[in-house]
């Protein structure tokens, strides 16, 4: 599952967006179909999964801790688990254009998001990719 309208950078889902004919947005009968056919599906949040996690969000744009590490894991990870998903891969972004500026912050998030997922009864992985350089040259760290 994957984030909409995240600050100045925009979520994956928003990017994906881009891409016609790609559904961000599917019935959760539709979602449950292309995993068991496909064994994946990224699609997009709704208000229907984690209905509080929109307005926290908006609370903490005017309380200035968007950028509270604990605050984007719990955010993040709030969706991932209410999906049920048993398994969870997080792409975390750093460098210019991403949240996290540096590796030292994306490690940071990679690190609580992982112990979140565990915590809560999934495996749980996550790769660290670099915003930095072109996408053919990207290298990218597993926690």
């Amino acid at each position: 599952m994957s984030g909409k309208g995240l600050g100045f950078t925009g979520g994956t889902a928003d990017k994906l967006e881009a891409i016609e004919g790609y559904k961000i947005n599917i019935p959760k009968k539709d979602f449950i179909n292309q995993v068991n056919k496909i064994g994946i599906s990224l699609i997009s949040q709704s208000g229907n999964l984690t209905p509080a996690d929109k307005k926290i969000y908006a609370l903490r744009d005017v309380t200035a801790t968007v950028e509270s590490i604990p605050l984007i894991a719990s955010s993040i990870m709030s969706k991932k688990i209410a999906a049920g998903s048993d398994c969870i891969v997080l792409d975390v972004k750093m460098g210019n254009g991403a949240f996290m500026k540096n590796l030292e912050s994306a490690r940071e998030l990679s690190k609580k998001m992982v112990s979140i997922g565990n915590l809560a009864g999934r495996k749980t992985i996550a790769m660290i990719t670099n915003m930095d350089i072109p996408l053919r040259k990207r290298s990218s760290e597993i926690h």
